[in-house]
């Protein structure tokens, strides 16, 4: 957060940082314009102009909120975990940050994967060269055949994964290979390899289908983890949460798989205590995406924590964080008995959820 121009400009500066020590490729520029956009101006221009003479502080959770919806998804989870502790990542010997593997790592492996599926030019049976063309995709993305470890870098918008150098280098043996150069050309009319300047670009071979696959894998390893418990389930559980923009992610997550649970009466305590909080910061996105996840990890308890939410909603929402008069919401209640199960429907999507609530919200206000 910031409240002064010198500040806004160590902040764009940082999130450039954290990006590329993430291994995500996101120009100072782009980070400048979330920089604004978080702290409530149109653009990094206007709020040059604003803060040239004066101060202007910002509230946390709206500058959070604003930052995440103008960034891409990859750029979630570590921005998330930044804001959450505070502190940059250092990289290790590799040039590899712990954000590399939580935020880049998913999408490479996920395009290596689509690509065997949806390539048709990696695919058996698609004529000769065929191991080849797999070898030099597959191969590449996966740390490539080299001398040097290829340590490929995303570009968030796009889902391409990018490395540099000379061909020997990004492709090792293959390079000698005699058909690697038609091959090499096919992969290129076929929208697979951009290569310009000793750069090139692995496009994805469906962006759709490489985002699915990846956000399947956050929550597959969420799965996994929460039957080991203990810190690593945490940390799984809470890369997964940040991957959908849950903020104070490693809390929701030490509340869905019950950390500190010991302190309450029920299992379902610490996410019941969670989405009681969520509620009255008026956070209903993260509402339904904590209640997803636990239902998730706790099948056994879902429906439990599932009714409990209705109670949430109308004294914790609508009372506290909209302000709603008692009366008025009791009066509008009493002449719409379903409006607890319209909101327990519409928990498991998250957008559905909001939208119901709103506009329950609003039609209470409405009211004379």
């Amino acid at each position: 957060m910031f409240s002064t121009l010198e500040g806004a400009k160590k902040f764009a500066k940082n999130l450039k940082t954290l990006f590329g020590d993430s291994g995500i490729i996101f120009p100072l520029n782009r980070c400048q314009k979330a920089a604004a956009i978080a702290g409530g101006f149109r653009d990094w221009h206007d709020l040059s102009r604003s803060l040239a003479g004066s101060d202007r502080p910002v509230d946390a959770g709206a500058f959070r909120r604003r930052l995440i919806a103008c960034l891409p998804q990859p750029c979630w989870i570590p921005t998330l975990f930044w804001l959450d502790e505070g502190n940059l990542e250092t990289v290790d010997g590799d040039g590899l940050s712990h954000d590399y593997y939580r935020a880049v790592v998913p999408y490479v492996l996920s395009s290596s994967v689509i690509h065997r599926s949806k390539s048709a030019l990696l695919r058996p049976g698609s004529g000769p060269g065929q191991r080849l063309r797999e070898s030099m995709v597959v191969s590449l993305l996966l740390g490539g055949k080299g001398d040097k470890r290829l340590i490929p870098q995303l570009e968030p918008d796009t889902l391409a994964l990018v490395v540099s150098g000379d061909m020997a280098s990004l492709f090792g043996d293959d390079a000698e290979h005699p058909r690697f150069e038609k091959d090499f050309a096919s992969l290129v009319a076929a929208g697979i390899f951009e290569y310009e300047d000793d750069i090139l670009r692995v496009l994805p071979a469906d962006k759709d289908e490489v985002a699915a696959h990846a956000a399947k894998g956050f929550t597959d390893r969420a799965q996994y983890f929460a039957g080991v418990g203990g810190d690593e389930a945490i940390e799984a559980l809470a890369v997964a949460l940040s991957a959908t923009g849950i903020e104070q992610a490693t809390r929701v997550a030490e509340a869905v798989v019950g950390k500190g649970s010991e302190t309450h009466i029920t299992p379902s305590g610490p996410i019941l205590e969670m989405l009681s909080k969520l509620a009255e910061d008026g956070q209903l996105i993260a509402v339904s995406r904590a209640w997803r996840v636990f239902s998730m990890i706790h099948p056994e308890s879902a429906n439990c924590v599932r009714e409990s939410v209705p109670a949430k909603v109308s004294s914790l929402y609508l009372a506290r964080n909209r302000g709603i008069d008692a009366g008025k919401m009791v009066e509008w209640m009493s002449t719409r008995s379903e409006w607890a199960e319209e909101v327990k429907a519409a928990l498991h999507d998250p957008a559905r959820f909001k939208s119901t609530v709103d506009e329950m919200a609003d039609a209470i206000e409405a009211t004379r």
